[in-house]
């Protein structure tokens, strides 16, 4: 009889701690799928930016996506397909990420722009911080960047300026 509470015992704490180890196996899962999303979106990125056509991009951002840097923000799909559209006719660049964190839905990458100015043939290569944000959709509803702008801002200079 006590062999048998013992053994019931041990089942039971092993049912509660498989019970309690779902939402990490869940969360864990989630983080994997960003951080899949995430490799294909700089892929993409990269693969449009060298075919200079932005649009392929695009779909990975919701309609309502909203960016933010330091020198511009975007509203709306409208918007960041404009901005997206003036960026790719002006620079030839990739993303050289460094480093990728994952958290949830939100995903924040450390990695090298690097990039020429067309109009000039200036070689850019800035150090950049960008934080994404997934919504539930498996798209991504907000992207900010950060950087210093010193280097970016005497070319927005010569070469016109983003837009807003």
């Amino acid at each position: 009889m006590r062999r048998n509470v013992g053994l019931i015992g041990v089942l039971s704490l092993f049912c509660i701690m498989s019970w309690l180890s779902r939402p990490a196996i869940a969360a864990g899962a989630v983080e994997m799928q960003v951080e899949h999303i995430i490799v294909q979106t700089i892929d993409e990125y990269n693969q449009s930016m060298e075919a200079g056509d932005h649009k392929g991009w695009m779909r990975y951002f919701t309609e309502n996506v909203r960016r933010q840097g330091p020198l511009s923000s975007q509203q709306g799909k409208k918007e960041f397909a404009e901005y997206f559209e003036w960026e790719f006719k002006n620079f030839q660049g990739k993303y050289v990420v460094k480093k990728m964190l994952i958290s949830g839905r939100s995903a924040a990458l450390q990695f090298l722009w690097d990039a020429i100015h067309k109009p000039s043939g200036t070689l850019v290569q800035i150090e950049m911080v960008a934080l994404y944000e997934m919504a539930s959709s498996g798209r991504f509803d907000s992207v900010s960047f950060y950087f210093d702008t010193a280097k970016f801002g005497k070319l927005l200079a010569q070469g016109g300026v983003a837009p807003k």
